[in-house]
């Protein structure tokens, strides 16, 4: 048996004071915080039901990303479901990244036929302030966008 020198001691991760203590929620203040950026996350998608041709289908999910690095969903979903019509044989939907992502945006724009190379900055504005956060389109126009594909994605569209 070892002397009580070599044997393990037990020491607790958090001293007894935090633990005796509950954490302090602090409110969420949007006030503090401005929009960095657009992000439009690209997942795969369950295909339409009772659909028995092969189908491919992607959501696009559009946040705000803020100066804090956290994001706020927009509530502005697209969708796209692409079909491989009297195809046999094994099923490719090979495409290059730069497509993929030149067909989101394309998508996430506005319906505006007017304009049909603009997000829809008024609409964003607008989403973006019933949450608390004071911006407006123009300032929304002047900032980056990112476009992320899934791991899953990029796998069928073999990137």
């Amino acid at each position: 048996m070892a002397d009580s020198s070599q044997r393990g001691r037990y020491v607790p991760i958090r001293p007894r004071s935090a633990v005796s203590q509950p954490a302090q929620r602090l409110p969420f203040d949007m006030s503090s915080l401005s929009v960095t950026g657009l992000v439009i996350i690209c997942e795969l998608d369950e295909p339409a039901p009772g659909n028995s041709k092969p189908t491919m289908s992607m959501k696009m999910t559009q946040y705000l990303r803020l100066s804090d690095e956290s994001m706020i969903r927009l509530d502005m979903d697209r969708g796209v479901t692409s079909f491989k019509h009297g195809h046999t044989g094994a099923i490719s939907w090979k495409r290059s990244a730069a497509d993929v992502i030149a067909e989101v945006l394309s998508l996430v724009r506005g319906d505006d036929e007017a304009k049909p190379d603009s997000f829809p900055w008024e609409a964003y504005a607008e989403t973006a302030q019933l949450r608390g956060l004071s911006v407006d389109a123009e300032a929304l126009r002047d900032l980056p966008h990112t476009v992320l594909l899934s791991d899953e994605l990029a796998t069928i569209y073999e990137f």
